[in-house]
């Protein structure tokens, strides 16, 4: 007779084989000589059977790095540990380089004029909290701006500013300027209010509280595959922390999800009991919240007369697959088609290269200096190429594709 096998039981001893050979692959050394060998481990570290999946552990992964409400002994812990983390390697939140805001939907900022070290690189902030250079709240006269609403990629985790595809983008936009005859006329800053770990919502309260102060004269919302976790994360820790939700929008989908006040009690420990069960309940608005957080983006983008486009960009190795990626990019853009917003997706920026030369290390997907060059140039080529965005930037000047394109393509 055919043994019959608990399905729920097979998939658990599934999970365990495989979570005892992610730990064997990363306990053996492994020369960088083997390429091969290192595409085999980065492949291990990153493939999952579907989307979902592989978003949920990130969330534990990125409640590790950044200090979610687990603390130091839960999941994100355990899953950075299995990836490898050395002992000293910190989390963001507690490298000294961000202040927490007490019972603030915001919940953290980089703090000002930081001149530290960030997972082994400079990590300088200027005046204003932002990883980029110094910049005035006034507008210099002559001065076109762009404000980057971000996440870790985009403020440049890992790697010195002057590495970041925010810096690089505006030193192009300068150099091309004086190529185009508007070098005396015109310049350009990238104020880059990016942070690790912000939510859609937190972006949308940065550009409220902060960017929109410098008066920008065009927005660059950016956008991940991993956006519905971060809001996740969020979220929780805005419950957790007794905050108030400052967003008519953000509220009545709380409502929707049936969050009650009973889901928001915290215990002796500051931790949310109900944690999981407000995931579960969640899950199904993220994508209506998204809608709804650029809705309201472009409202605010509009009544300030200022521009506003968003970009994709992908994680080294997570979204590799073009398959996954699909449906996320196609949501992404189905909202930006809804606001009339311009969208360029750059997810195939990392699509020719090994992980392993792109990532900041093994146990960290973030772009090193090596992938924010290939974002910048992603990024350049669509702005050459976008006439409407391009004579924002150079009036009266034809979009003049692929020979406006920095020389120093990878």
């Amino acid at each position: 007779m055919a043994l019959i096998q608990n399905p729920t039981l097979a998939a658990a001893r599934i999970a365990m084989l495989q979570a005892m050979a992610l730990v064997a692959i990363y306990l053996i050394p492994i020369p960088a000589s083997w390429p091969l060998a290192r595409r085999v481990m980065a492949s291990a570290s990153s493939n999952s059977s579907n989307r979902a999946d592989a978003d949920h552990h990130a969330t534990g992964y990125y409640e590790g790095l950044v200090g979610g409400a687990e603390g130091p002994g839960g999941r994100g812990e355990l899953t950075l540990k299995l990836m490898g983390k050395p002992n000293g390697w910190v989390r963001f939140n507690d490298a000294g380089v961000v202040r927490h805001l007490d019972h603030d939907f915001l919940q953290f900022e980089l703090i000002p004029k930081i001149d530290s070290v960030l997972f082994g690189q400079p990590f300088v902030t200027n005046s204003h909290g932002m990883h980029s250079p110094e910049a005035t709240v006034e507008k210099p006269p002559g001065v076109f701006r762009i404000a980057l609403l971000g996440a870790s990629i985009d403020m440049g985790w890992g790697i010195k500013y002057q590495d970041s595809y925010a810096h690089r983008l505006q030193e192009w936009l300068n150099t091309h300027a004086a190529h185009q005859g508007f070098a005396s006329e015109r310049k350009f800053e990238v104020l880059n209010f990016a942070v690790a770990a912000y939510s859609p919502l937190q972006r949308l309260e940065s550009f409220r509280r902060k960017a929109r102060e410098f008066q920008p004269d065009l927005v660059i919302y950016s956008s991940t595959m991993l956006d519905s976790r971060l809001a996740e994360i969020h979220l929780c820790d805005v419950f957790r922390t007794k905050s108030e939700i400052p967003f008519d929008f953000a509220r009545e989908a709380v409502a929707r999800a049936g969050v009650t006040e009973d889901d928001r009690r915290v215990d002796s420990r500051g931790q949310l009991p109900a944690k999981e069960a407000i995931k579960k309940k969640l899950e199904p608005h993220y994508w209506d919240l998204y809608d709804q957080t650029v809705a309201s983006l472009s409202a605010d983008c509009r009544s300030a007369g200022v521009p506003l486009m968003m970009v994709i960009v992908p994680r080294v190795g997570k979204d590799a697959d073009a398959s996954l990626r699909a449906e996320p990019s196609a949501r992404l853009k189905s909202i930006a088609g809804r606001y009339a917003l311009p969208i360029y997706d750059l997810t195939d920026a990392f699509d020719d290269l090994d992980p392993a030369d792109l990532e900041i290390a093994a146990w960290d997907d973030h772009p090193n200096a090596l992938g924010h060059q290939r974002l910048f140039m992603a990024l350049t080529r669509e702005l050459v190429t976008d006439q409407g965005r391009y004579e924002l930037l150079y009036p009266g000047r034809k979009a003049v594709a692929e020979a406006s394109l920095p020389a120093d393509r990878p």
